[in-house]
């Protein structure tokens, strides 16, 4: 009965917390205006590469890059026209207290979750990103290697790169053209 009530009251408890509106705004940093800028929406190009070494295969699609939760996340919502429907869902972040930024990507093609943490080579306009993907077809880790590339205001590339038995090979690349 005890646990019955505190799963009824619990829920309720939550409302006494100050709601996002209510708390303080802190001033955008300036890797949060880095990725603010990139919000807008995009036309991409993605090269597939399958089977490193072999020439990859080209498809086009869109992507919506917003920030969301009071501008601290960039969210991306990814469609390639494939002919398999392909969308995926990631969202890149910045957190001031370790000073890393870091990103999660999910997406139609497999059920886990990518989860990789960088920094920014202002020399180079990237972000790197090193982390895993931890679901596979054989139950092992895939180390991972992302690198967000700003060319200019309208133009970003994306490279996702796949460690499997120690060899790292490039598996797809986003060329992204901010659409006017």
């Amino acid at each position: 009965m005890r646990k019955l009530i505190v799963a009824l009251i619990a829920p309720l408890c939550i409302t006494a917390l100050p709601a996002p509106a209510q708390q303080a705004k802190s001033a955008p940093d300036s890797e949060h205006q880095l990725l603010a800028s990139l919000s807008g929406q995009w036309v991409v190009t993605q090269s597939l590469w399958s089977t490193p070494g072999k020439p990859p295969k080209i498809d086009r699609g869109t992507a919506d890059l917003a920030m969301i939760l009071n501008g601290r996340h960039l969210r991306q919502a990814l469609r390639i026209d494939d002919g398999t429907n392909f969308e995926g869902l990631g969202y890149v972040g910045y957190d001031g207290t370790t000073g890393k930024f870091f990103s999660t990507w999910m997406d139609v093609n497999f059920p886990g979750i990518v989860i990789a943490r960088g920094s920014f080579d202002a020399g180079s306009k990237s972000i790197t990103l090193v982390g895993t993907m931890d679901q596979t077809k054989d139950g092992e880790p895939v180390g991972v290697r992302e690198v967000l590339t700003i060319m200019d205001r309208d133009h970003i590339r994306y490279d996702f790169y796949e460690t499997r038995r120690g060899v790292e090979a490039l598996g797809v690349r986003l060329d992204y053209t901010r659409r006017r």
